[in-house]
């Protein structure tokens, strides 16, 4: 018998694997399609390696800007894809072979749950006292025949010379920036009033701006049927769904928006069955969420306390947009007493310097503690630089504490001391 059976090689299966092995527990993973998921192999990765190639064609395409002589011939997207595809054997090589130096069983083939102990894969049955169900999540069924989705935009051996984009979330606002910038004449289209639905207004009505600026067109209220069918490639970005295959709904509850229900320590209704990531209700579908998920349960495992941590969120477009805990609207709800200071970057000398989209760096504050609770940003390197505020959130850090840390200069960070000097004077 195994001491945890895993459901799924995504990052969350994994974290989950990875983090028993340092317990000393005996692991057993499956994989019925590609190990990293949906993030390694036709998200996350593919698309931020995307996301840097138009980097680079906006950066050649402004370089006479900077006195550089460039003449830029063309992308050629085949290759493009072809690099992606070499950077993602890469790693998944690189995380086989980790898995296996770690002693971890590794069985490819679709898992089904038989009860609460024992696995069916492959015609062979698995006993674990403990189960893991990762199975990350699905794309939704497509509004009409003639669509692609992400993971078919992604396997394109030609860029599209137009893209029309039905979906108006995180996903969709990406994809725009990417094929704006590398020359495809892009159009979104969403049902409701604007993008970024779950975002607040400010971030939402700064990333419609930018994007606007590189030529893309957003279509608000928009009927889905009638879009002219013509030459565009149409991409339907209108979310993911829990994957539950293999998931006996007698061992598990499943909520209304097809997830598995789970307690505050991830466990479903039987109780050594626990489930991390996309899979769950109102699952956050982050990659990031759902590894720190799969590590606090085998910490439960092994009889440690469950720490919540405040969740990072981000929009990797130029600029990129990060946010951590609670925002204005949020703290207001919950009857908080906050204080809020914005900083703009329009005067930041690593902005002027790079000649990049000048954006703002909010922070949120308890009025009475002075703890920091919340943080937007929107700037380039926004991804990285809200570690900090995170680490602040958790630890509960005063504005003071943290505005007395030196930031280097010209640096983005120094935004963030500026506006965390507006919240001690407010």
């Amino acid at each position: 018998m195994y001491k945890i059976a895993i459901i799924g090689g995504g990052p969350a299966g994994y974290s989950a694997a990875f983090e028993a092995v340092r317990y000393g527990f005996s692991v057993l993973l499956f994989e019925m399609d590609k190990l990293g998921g949906t993030c390694l192999n036709r998200g996350c990765v593919p698309t931020k390696y995307l996301a840097h190639v138009a980097d680079l064609y906006r950066n050649i395409n402004a370089s006479n800007r900077y006195g550089i002589g460039v003449e830029l011939t063309g992308l050629d997207y085949e290759k493009t894809v072809a690099e992606s595809e070499n950077i993602i054997s890469k790693l998944r090589e690189d995380l086989t072979n980790n898995l296996l130096q770690s002693k971890i069983t590794i069985v490819k083939g679709k898992a089904k749950l038989l009860d609460e102990t024992h696995i069916s894969c492959n015609g062979e049955v698995f006993e674990a006292e403990h189960i893991i169900i990762a199975t990350g999540s699905k794309n939704t069924d497509k509004p009409f025949a003639d669509c692609i989705n992400t993971d078919e935009l992604l396997s394109l051996k030609h860029l599209p010379d137009k893209l029309i984009i039905l979906g108006g979330g995180v996903s969709a606002v990406e994809f725009a920036d990417i094929f704006s910038s590398l020359g495809t004449q892009v159009d979104i289209y969403i049902r409701g009033k604007r993008i970024l639905r779950k975002w607040s207004k400010e971030i939402a009505a700064s990333i419609s701006s930018v994007l606007k600026k590189n030529g893309v067109k957003i279509h608000t209220e928009a009927d889905f049927a009638d879009i002219a069918m013509t030459s565009a490639t149409v991409l339907s970005v209108l979310g993911r769904k829990p994957n539950q295959e293999g998931v006996d709904e007698g061992l598990v509850s499943i909520a209304d928006d097809g997830g598995i229900v789970v307690d505050e320590y991830y466990r479903t209704k039987t109780k050594n069955i626990f489930a991390v990531g996309d899979v769950t209700e109102n699952s956050l579908q982050l990659a990031h969420v759902a590894m720190e998920e799969a590590k606090q349960v085998v910490r439960f495992i092994a009889g440690e306390a469950v720490k919540k941590s405040a969740v990072v969120q981000c929009i990797y477009t130029m600029p990129e947009v990060a946010v951590v805990g609670l925002s204005e609207s949020e703290a207001k709800e919950a009857g908080i007493d906050y204080i809020s200071a914005k900083q703009t970057l329009y005067s930041n000398a690593r902005t002027i310097i790079g000649s990049t989209d000048r954006g703002f760096i909010k922070i949120i504050a308890d009025k009475n503690t002075k703890k920091i609770l919340g943080a937007e940003l929107m700037c380039e390197r926004a991804s990285d630089m809200v570690g900090e505020l995170a680490l602040a959130i958790n630890s509960g850090i005063k504005v003071s504490e943290l505005e007395g840390s030196t930031r280097a200069h010209p640096t983005f960070y120094e935004t963030v001391t500026e506006a965390l000097a507006k919240l001690i004077r407010n």
